[in-house]
């Protein structure tokens, strides 16, 4: 058995139910094909790097599990046809993995439906603050060098 973890895009305007039952499709495939989820965490809402099927934002989820190459083989088969599913990747992790050796953590779903636009203005703010500090220091460095 392999670790393996996959990040997903699912479409921002599904309603929390259509959410979880992607979500629980997902997590059905991994366990029907003999696999096991070790962890689902939904990241929430955020803003796309650039549109995708003619979106502009999307509910990021990060899945680790444990499976052979057939069931990462599946699991993408069924991503790719879902049309929920906007963009998905698979990493392995680790080659030989063995589950019950793994701590074991709970499956964590909170609600993907907050907002994460304050957050990232907020730090937006803070980056915009800095390279004004930048600025004003390199200013300062300027006129010593003019002084001597």
């Amino acid at each position: 058995m392999r670790k393996y973890e996959t990040f997903f895009i699912i479409d921002p305007d599904l309603t929390e139910e259509a959410y979880t039952l992607a979500g629980d499709k997902l997590k059905g495939i991994v366990s029907a094909n003999g696999g096991a989820v070790l962890t689902y965490v939904p990241w929430g809402k955020k803003k796309l790097a650039y549109p995708i099927k003619k979106r502009n934002q999307g509910l990021y989820i990060l899945m680790e599990f444990g499976g052979g190459p057939e069931l990462v083989a599946e699991l993408e088969r069924n991503m790719r046809l879902d049309e929920r599913v906007l963009k998905f990747i698979t990493v392995k992790l680790e080659d030989r993995f063995d589950p019950e050796k793994e701590e074991v953590r709970e499956i964590v779903t909170p609600s993907a439906f907050e907002e994460n636009e304050e957050t990232a203005e907020s730090e937006a703010g803070a980056i915009e603050e800095d390279e004004a500090g930048a600025e004003a220091e390199l200013a300062e460095a300027e006129e010593e060098l003019d002084r001597e």
